[in-house]
């Protein structure tokens, strides 16, 4: 899917018409076209973006490059740039994606296989009332750019502090001051060890997204081999700061997480190591009667105890005493 935006003064606006004429007729692109929003596209609708781009925009192959020289490189009268995008972050199933920046001639275009949410968000909002593009940068393309990456960085730092919270709450009810919980509390730690491990798998994926954004912003703030404006370079040094503090803030919630699960581990087999040891004195704790009635059981002819009046009531009695006796030995030694 395509989306054609146009700088209409210093105001971004969506072009519906550009955007039904390329489809319905294959023709090209306006020329004051600022922003090409390529969602999963076609290759026709590559073919359009890159006849006005006048570069060779990347495939999906080579935005799936790990390489620093394939996710930023600078050719012939372009930048290109890719990070990886928080996506799902408010679903079980949180995920990153490639968004691939290419700048060429005063214009941007982004290329991604899957619409991220500020992506999503920033183009719902140009398309109902526009979007001031003069702000803080020499050209069209390097200002929606410098919005599109602010608007991933305040994404992810809305979904660490999310994650801060919810981990300040489960971490309050595992360090709660109680060793284990009590008779009528009940605890599911099959749920929790879930949610620890939802969470680091978020952070992580938070920190991976935060370490290519550093990446290309620290490309962008040198900006060494191709012209950028001044006031991009402002930008990418100030957004760079934001970054670095978001990244040390995602390597302090995985090290909460690791805490977490440790805690949570450990009170588990503290749990486990409780009922063993409870099982343990109930079988030493009623060995000694089953030894008395097993004695007792036996039927010899020549056993005196038969003949007594009362051997029946003292055999109840000696079980029972045999019973408690290690028992209160227990208790004094502080094994129950």
């Amino acid at each position: 899917m395509l989306h054609a935006f146009v700088k209409d003064g210093g105001t971004l606006r969506w072009s519906k018409e550009a955007e039904q004429d390329a489809e319905q007729n294959g023709g090209p692109l306006p020329a004051a076209t600022t922003w090409i929003d390529l969602l999963n596209p076609t290759p026709e609708e590559l073919a359009r973006a890159e006849a006005l781009m006048g570069v060779a925009l990347p495939t999906r192959e080579q935005m799936a490059e790990i390489e620093e020289s394939s996710r930023l490189r600078i050719t012939p009268g372009a930048v290109h740039m890719t990070v990886m995008a928080l996506l799902w972050a408010d679903t079980d199933r949180p995920s990153i994606v490639p968004v691939s920046f290419v700048l060429a001639g005063g214009r941007l275009a982004t290329i991604h296989p899957v619409d991220p949410q500020p992506f999503l968000a920033f183009r719902r909002r140009v398309t109902r009332s526009g979007c001031p593009v003069a702000k803080g940068a020499a050209t069209g393309g390097e200002a929606v750019l410098a919005a599109l990456v602010e608007a991933m960085v305040e994404r992810t730092a809305g979904v660490l502090r999310r994650v801060g919270l919810e981990l300040d709450t489960m971490s309050s009810r595992a360090f709660r001051g109680r060793a284990l919980p009590s008779r009528t509390e009940k605890s599911d730690d099959t749920r929790t060890l879930k949610r620890i491990g939802h969470t680091g798998h978020l952070v992580g994926k938070a920190h991976v997204s935060l370490a290519s954004l550093h990446r290309m912003l620290t490309f962008l703030a040198r900006g060494e081999g191709w012209t950028a404006a001044k006031p991009t370079r402002r930008w990418a040094r100030a957004t760079l700061q934001d970054v670095v503090g978001l990244s040390e803030y995602a390597r302090f919630l995985a090290g909460k997480v690791g805490l977490l699960l440790d805690t949570t581990l450990g009170q588990i087999n503290v749990e486990q190591n409780e009922i063993v040891k409870i099982v343990s004195i109930l079988t030493v704790g009623l060995f000694p009667p089953t030894l008395v009635a097993t004695v007792y059981g036996m039927n010899f002819a020549g056993m005196p105890e038969k003949s007594w009046e009362w051997g029946y009531p003292l055999a109840i009695l000696l079980m029972v005493l045999s019973a408690l006796l290690p028992m209160l030995y227990f208790r004094s030694r502080r094994w129950l």
